[in-house]
């Protein structure tokens, strides 16, 4: 008998399962995101920048423990957000490395 885990397991329980919204602010950007989270910590979703009038795709992970890692865009351009959050609502900040901006964002389960 073989029995394997795998960092999906982490989620089983799925409490962050759902819909988030909220707004992320900074000196040179800001705008609002929204994220789907699947039952096994998946995060999809986009991001809306009210400065620069364009929309980027949101994809990353949340741990069990309610650690929240997602690029907005791609790994060499875009924005790395990073938070915590609790079974409702979120809290982090962002970083475009490349383009020398970043701030805070948070959000909500619907």
């Amino acid at each position: 008998m073989t029995s394997s885990c795998s960092k999906n397991d982490d989620n089983q329980d799925s409490k962050f399962q759902g819909t988030w919204t909220g707004t992320y602010t900074g000196a040179q950007d800001n705008g609002s995101w929204t994220a789907n989270i699947d039952t096994n910590g998946k995060v999809t979703g986009t991001t809306s920048s009210t400065v620069y009038n364009n929309s980027l795709q949101l994809n990353g992970n949340i741990s069990s423990s309610g650690e929240f890692i997602a690029t907005a865009g791609s790994a060499s351009n875009g924005a790395e957000f990073n938070g915590q959050m609790t079974t409702t609502s979120v809290t982090g900040t962002w970083s475009n490395t490349t383009a020398g901006i970043n701030g805070t964002w948070s959000g909500n389960k619907q």
